[in-house]
């Protein structure tokens, strides 16, 4: 009554491009969130440095430069905003990578996890004929390894 479907190896490394495509986008957002923040501080660097009022010989050093107070509220509010934004992007993007996170779903377990709250969502439910077939295929190459 039990078919057995196997599965060549070339079958399952299939499989693995997926994973493989799913850590590369983890790490393209986390590279994208620090290119951002990076750009940010030197905005903001470049920001401060040309306010900085520097004498020449001859020049008072107590004269105040020409400013715009709506100008400099706006561009603090630019900068401070820039850099928060980025470093929490690298604190979300950094974080899911490592803990291999791709969704609300999977964070959403693997806080439960951590919590210690049993999950037993998926272990009651039937698995497709797909995912039958893969973890199949894995337990026979675990099989066929161990007898080598």
């Amino acid at each position: 009554m039990t078919s057995a479907v196997q599965l060549s190896v070339r079958e399952i490394s299939v499989f693995s491009e997926e994973y493989k495509k799913r850590r590369k986008l983890q790490m393209v957002r986390f590279f994208g969130a620090t290119a951002f923040t990076l750009i940010s501080a030197r905005l903001a660097f470049r920001g401060v440095q040309s306010r900085k009022y520097i004498p020449t010989m001859f020049q008072l050093n107590h004269k105040p430069p020409l400013y715009s107070f709506q100008g400099e509220a706006v561009s603090a509010l630019a900068f401070g905003t820039g850099l928060a934004t980025g470093s929490f992007g690298m604190l979300v993007f950094g974080t899911c990578w490592i803990a291999d996170i791709s969704s609300f779903a999977e964070f959403t377990l693997k806080v439960k996890k951590l919590m210690g709250e049993p999950t037993t969502q998926g272990i009651n439910e039937p698995m497709d004929p797909e995912t039958q077939q893969v973890a199949q295929a894995l337990q026979d190459l675990l099989d066929s390894a161990k007898r080598d």
